[in-house]
């Protein structure tokens, strides 16, 4: 400990005793762990100053083999210390017992610890020891501690009261692992009846819960305080029955009273044990998770705790955390499972209410979650990166089906367009065909006009010749002229209808080269319209074949990312048990 610390405890340890916590905690406001180790060393100074006592005595065999070292609690029954194990050589936690005049509840407790210490586990606070000679009796335990580099010096674990979680998943992890500790010491027929917060260790660097107390809860009297075990004794309809464990964190059943004669033998009793501690631990996880215990006493109504555990009535509902935090429906399904007020509506065994709080923090199913949609998306959460792989496959194949349809419909165009093309030229060609038919005739009609005007030059020519020869036959000749005036007249006839009809020819010519370029204009338009289709197909082939690559990118970071997991999930040496430390009761 450095020197500052030690100044700013003296000072402290100046205040009175219903100073220190406030003090602590504005002296060392970021750090739990050191406000409790600060909190039992100026008790633990207090009261020796006050007593002027040395450690208790435990026998010249163990004085000689444990060394009492501090004391980390005082309670009116016991008091622990942290002790060093000169045999073995190691830290360790040694609940020493008072002399109490209720000798035969100390045999019970006793007894328990022995049965105790046959629970291993890696979430169970071991019981290494158990004496009961003519000094003080005393149960030897493992030290929850780590070594923490940056001071230097060997921590001491807490309850959750003293290092509350983070976040709602590490609550979660820490009744997950309680409820495997509990799991493995019901696999021992040991049963604890007494789960709270208090009788829970957190690890202080590596966070890990341990289950403490394992069936050892020491009694005590109501004036202890409000969150102490009490075992009372009273008569019920079908005879005697105990009470025993804390008002706050008590089944309805256990509160109601329990026989005398359960076995962990037998089936039933054995699942009415079970079925308390599956209550515990859902009592565990409701005060992490809200803040406050299942029962708390009415002032209104002027109901103990214990009343109000012993009624039918539900624990209050917990929509929201401590911090204000929303609590997600599947923490409150699986926590209202637990503390169902019917024992048989509770999970069966303490394994399967951690299995459940393991799938919650794996974001996997439950065994209360049955909807499709809930396991959609907690296989979304699983698996982030596939479901967006899927969402932009998906988006691929949407937009490949709407280049599709595109496509699709360019292509009924271009087809219109094409059929429309093929009818205007056999169109054009009907007008070229009667456009040539036209001009054949106006040829044959200008032959004939020339044949006509030669016809008539002719005539002139012969008019000349006879006018001096026959001017005798002049009525003859008028006659003559007369009709060849008629024959000119329907030759010009002829000549002017030949002349409209070529005007005619003209004007359909004409006609005929708009349509031509009419028609050229629109395969023209055909023409780009066809490249820009090809053009925008060849850029959703492009797209298609990014999005290939993509994905196959995809495929392989998954790939890879698989390796890795199974890599990261092979089993490793477990560690070794770490040494643990016990709050008084």
């Amino acid at each position: 400990m450095d020197a500052a610390v030690r100044r700013t405890l003296s000072r402290i340890a100046e205040l009175a005793p219903e100073q220190w916590s406030s003090s602590l905690a504005r002296a060392f406001p970021h750090d739990a762990v050191l406000r409790l180790q600060a909190l039992l060393w100026l008790r633990a100074d207090r009261e020796g100053r006050e007593r002027d006592d040395a450690p208790p005595s435990l026998g010249d065999a163990a004085d000689k083999r444990y060394e009492l070292l501090l004391q980390l609690a005082h309670g009116t029954t016991a008091s622990v210390w942290q002790a060093f194990d000169r045999r073995l050589g190691r830290n360790i936690a040694i609940k020493v017992f008072h002399r109490a005049n209720d000798s035969e509840a100390l045999e019970q407790v006793l007894a328990e610890a022995r049965a105790a210490s046959d629970v291993i586990s890696d979430h169970v606070v071991r019981v290494l020891d158990v004496q009961y000679g003519e000094t003080h009796p005393y149960i030897v335990m493992e030290l929850v501690c780590e070594y923490d580099e940056e001071k230097g010096e060997l921590v001491v674990g807490a309850t959750p009261a003293v290092m509350p979680p983070h976040s709602l998943e590490e609550a979660l992890r820490w009744t997950m692992q309680v409820a495997r500790g509990v799991h493995d010491a019901h696999a021992r027929n040991v049963f604890h009846r007494d789960l709270k917060p208090r009788n829970v260790l957190i690890s202080p660097k590596s966070r890990r819960a341990r289950v403490a107390d394992f069936g050892i809860a020491v009694s005590s009297a109501f004036a202890d305080s409000p969150r102490g075990a009490i075992t009372l004794m009273r008569r019920g309809p079908s005879g005697p029955v105990s009470i025993r464990g804390t008002p706050e964190y008590m089944a309805p059943e256990q509160a109601r009273g329990l026989p005398l004669t359960l076995d962990a033998r037998n089936a039933d009793d054995r699942s009415a044990l079970v079925a308390i501690d599956v209550w515990g631990i859902g009592a565990l996880a409701y005060e992490l998770v809200s803040g406050r215990p299942p029962w708390v006493a009415n002032t209104v109504g002027d109901l103990s705790a214990w009343e109000i555990a012993a009624s039918a009535e539900r624990p209050p509902p917990f929509l929201r955390a401590s911090n204000g935090a929303r609590i997600p429906a599947r923490v409150r399904r699986v926590i209202d499972k637990a503390m169902s007020n019917r024992p048989h509506d509770r999970y069966q065994t303490a394994a399967a209410l951690a299995h459940d709080l393991q799938a919650v923090l794996a974001h996997r199913p439950t065994t209360l979650d049955r909807g499709v949609f809930v396991r959609a998306r907690l296989w979304c959460q699983r698996n982030p990166q596939l479901a967006l792989s899927a969402g932009i496959l998906s988006a691929l194949l949407v937009v490949v089906f709407l280049t599709h349809q595109a496509v699709t419909q360019l292509r009924h165009e271009r087809n219109a367009i094409a059929r429309e093309l093929t009818t205007q030229r056999a169109e054009q060609e009907e007008l070229v065909a009667r456009m040539r038919h036209a001009r054949a005739t106006l040829d044959e009609t200008t032959r004939r006009l020339d044949a006509e005007r030669e016809n008539l030059t002719s005539l002139e020519r012969s008019l000349d010749e006879q006018r001096a020869s026959y001017q005798a036959l002049l009525e003859t000749k008028e006659q003559a002229l007369r009709d060849a005036n008629r024959t000119t007249r329907r030759i010009l006839e002829q000549l002017e209808a030949a002349r409209l009809e070529r005007q005619s020819a003209d004007a359909a010519r004409g006609r005929l080269e708009r349509t031509v370029q009419e028609v050229q204009r629109l395969a023209e338009k055909a023409v780009k319209e066809r490249d820009r289709v090809r053009r925008e197909r060849e850029t959703a082939q492009v797209e298609r074949d990014e999005a290939i690559r993509e994905r196959e990118a995809i495929e392989e970071e998954l790939e890879r990312l698989k390796t890795q997991r199974e890599r990261a999930t092979r089993p490793a040496m477990a560690p070794s048990p770490k040494a643990a430390r016990v709050p008084a009761s």
